[in-house]
């Protein structure tokens, strides 16, 4: 028999520890000591639905037995807060009646062009969107439907709430701060409702898309720019560098000149060389940035070299002149390392294990950073280039920073901690020199070098050793379980295959999202 989930079982401090640094790597959620008893009661009806006896026990269970990964979904559905109410800070609607849709009106008249891209990106139980859908509806009037194109997307980490805010019934109570002329315009009572439940209408919510979006995850299904993103009281759950690297984020896909929302509570005056702020928790971005953050593609194959020039390393060549063992390492590896398996990686690409693994690669002008935990042993390593200079400097930031969080986050899947990484760091070398477009500028390697370095210092990750610049490639091995790395200048003939793939790297532009990317066109 289970017993009662009261005093009977306790949360330990130890086990404490285990879920809040597991929830930190699922969600980006950072839970301080006194937050212990409230992942206790949240998680003691996961206990209960086990049948578990011990947080231990479900801390094992989502390790070892959630192989589809649908129980640590539910662990953060039971974790989250869903506290919103429709016109929740309602001045940040009228700024949108008094300014922003105006403008957007002014823009029609003029060039004719008639699209709004709106993303609520933390929309609970679905009041937000709705809100955003009937401050439209009162700004532009019924005829929106027919003469604009107008998109929401709504977005939440918990799946239960998606749910509820999908189908767009609310009890009356919930309805209340609707404003009366509103709330008759908006609403409809369906025969499938309570006696205390109205329904959205069909019109407002054709308006939106409902989404599971989680902000950790490395990459986002979505393919648009958006011109207004909320995402409010919900930052206030996650540590500052958290917070740094999402607003970063959110910049890469909002269009110049677009509006960020955020809580009453928040503030993002640190970023200051990315948005202006207008007043009452809003925000505007400064300059121009991408749409969309991707890790840089790996270099188009093709076999067919022309007449005098350097043949063309394909992705597969790539990783077998990686992979090759006649590049000695400049200090000899223990005996018992040597049959451990072997993983080349490419530019673009990220590799971690918690396994004995050997992870390789050839750097030109790229940069390979690579983190090791020494209490998991756990590491891994990335392989990473810059876009060209004829983009702007804050578009290569979020490149970069999205090159480092996909490693950071591979190694804390893996049970890493993210507070305990040290890192080495390689490559940089002049082997592209200038910005292959043409344009003046730095150094190509040394661009790539200075921003690992200084992502490192800002995310206070310490680096224990580094072999950056100089005039050479290098042949890098690293080995996941022991932190221990061996570098190499490569032979002249590889430098040459490296030149020709970095600098297909560095022109080719991001590729689209592919399938399941959320469309808003």
């Amino acid at each position: 028999m289970v017993p009662e989930l009261t005093s009977e079982i306790r949360l330990t401090s130890r086990e404490f520890a285990l879920f809040r640094d597991l929830i930190y790597a699922e969600a980006g959620i950072s839970l301080g000591d006194s937050k212990q008893q409230l992942v206790a009661s949240r998680l003691a009806k996961r206990l209960r639905a086990l049948s578990l006896t011990s947080y231990s026990k479900y801390y094992d269970y989502l390790m070892h037995n959630d192989r589809d990964g649908s129980e640590r979904l539910k662990m953060i559905n039971s974790l989250t807060t869903n506290k919103t109410d429709f016109f929740r800070e309602d001045h940040h609607f009228d700024y949108l009646k008094s300014t922003i849709f105006p403008a957007f009106e002014q823009i029609a008249k003029q060039a004719h062009k008639r699209k709004i891209r709106i993303w609520s990106a933390a929309c609970s139980t679905g009041e937000e969107p709705y809100t955003l859908a009937m401050t439209i509806l009162d700004f532009f009037g019924p005829t929106v439907f027919n003469t604009w194109d107008i998109r929401i997307l709504a977005s939440d980490i918990d799946t239960d709430v998606l749910t509820h805010a999908q189908r767009g019934k609310y009890p009356r109570e919930r309805i209340e701060e609707v404003p009366p002329a509103l709330r008759k315009q908006s609403f409809i009572k369906r025969d499938d409702d309570l006696n205390d439940t109205m329904t959205i209408r069909p019109e407002l919510q054709s308006l939106i898309t409902f989404r599971r979006i989680n902000f950790v995850d490395e990459s986002w299904p979505i393919h648009t720019e958006f011109d207004i993103i909320f995402c409010r009281n919900v930052m206030i759950y996650f540590d500052e560098p958290t917070q740094d690297r999402l607003l970063t984020r959110f910049a890469s896909y909002l269009k110049p000149g677009g509006h960020l929302f955020i809580g009453h509570s928040e503030s993002i005056l640190r970023l200051d060389q990315i948005y202006r702020p207008i007043g009452q928790t809003i925000y505007q971005k400064v300059g121009s940035q991408p749409s969309s953050v991707s890790v840089l593609p790996s270099p188009p194959m093709n076999s067919a070299a022309g007449k005098g020039n350097p043949p063309t390393l394909t992705p597969s060549a790539l990783r077998t002149a990686a992979a090759t063992p006649s590049l000695k390492p400049t200090r000899v590896e223990d005996r018992s390392e040597v049959q451990i398996p072997s993983h080349p990686i490419i530019v673009g690409e990220v590799k971690a294990s918690r396994e004995p693994l050997k992870i390789s690669t050839l750097l030109g002008s790229c940069v390979s950073v690579c983190l090791f935990d020494p209490v998991a042993h756990i590491g891994g390593m990335n392989h990473f280039m810059l876009p060209s200079s004829r983009t702007d400097q804050a578009a290569c930031a979020t490149y970069g920073i999205h090159a480092m969080e996909l490693l950071i986050n591979e190694i804390m899947k893996l049970g890493g901690d993210r507070r305990r990484l040290v890192a080495k760091v390689f490559g940089g070398g002049n082997v592209l020199g200038r910005d292959c477009s043409g344009i003046s500028g730095p150094l190509v390697g040394d661009r790539n070098a200075e921003f690992a370095l200084q992502f490192l210092q800002t995310d206070g990750i310490r680096v224990v050793a580094q072999d950056l610049g100089g005039t050479r490639g290098r042949h890098v091995h690293f080995l996941s379980h022991t932190g221990q790395a061996f570098v190499r200048p490569i032979q002249k003939v590889q430098e040459e295959e490296i030149q020709v793939a970095e600098k297909m790297a560095v022109q080719t532009a991001p590729p689209k999202s592919g399938p399941g990317s959320v469309e808003l066109f």
